[in-house]
């Protein structure tokens, strides 16, 4: 399933990253040359060959990888090994009837990796394709995806500033790299955002 919501994704994904190139190239070199510039790429024959490449540097992580830098935690980083502190601030949820119903998720004394598989096993599967779920795990593979997607455009500007050919469209500006930086942040704040609603939506709406 998982699968499906990110193939789902794919055309926002690249709509998202287009737009950072686009602005982050109007800021390099001018933006009276954007338009012939978004026509080719958003549109025609190299709207394919584009969108397929700024999907592919999404995939260039590892899952876990990406979770690590989407939460900022080098260990126990899935959201739903926090998940007992994640439903107090829910009004929808209960949460001594939730310790009561999944003591072995609940008891604060379990370990988070231990915690998120018994979320998965106890709670998430059995809702799994209920709508509210499913449009949270979508919204966070969304944005967990545009965030590694940026990740990698921020990397790969910072190698050419170091090693390009400044030549060609001369040292990148810092408007550059306070564009791909600025939308870096927001898809990482709202990746985070969209992973704890996704474990909180899913306890909801099993109880």
């Amino acid at each position: 399933m998982s699968t499906d919501l990110k193939k789902d994704n794919n055309h926002a994904i690249f709509l998202i990253l287009a737009a950072a190139i686009l602005i982050s190239a109007g800021f390099q070199i001018g933006f009276s040359e954007l338009p012939e510039i978004s026509e080719a790429l958003i549109a025609g024959t190299a709207s394919a060959v584009f969108s397929a490449v700024l999907v592919m540097l999404t995939n260039l992580l590892p899952h876990d990888i990406k979770h690590k830098l989407v939460f900022t935690r080098p260990f126990n980083e899935m959201p739903a090994g926090r998940i007992h502190k994640l439903t107090i601030k829910d009004p929808r949820i209960d949460s001594v009837l939730a310790s009561s119903r999944w003591p072995d998720v609940f008891d604060s004394e379990i370990e988070p990796g231990l915690r998120n598989s018994r979320w998965y096993q106890q709670i998430y599967k059995s809702v799994k394709d209920k709508p509210e779920v499913l449009q949270a795990h979508r919204s966070f593979l969304l944005y967990r995806d545009v965030f590694s997607g940026m990740v990698m455009l921020l990397l790969i500007a910072a190698v050419w500033q170091w090693l390009g050919d400044p030549t060609l469209i001369g040292p990148l500006t810092p408007e550059v790299f306070y564009t791909l930086g600025g939308f870096t942040l927001l898809s990482q704040l709202a990746a985070r955002f969209s992973g704890n609603r996704f474990v909180v939506n899913a306890v909801a709406v099993a109880m």
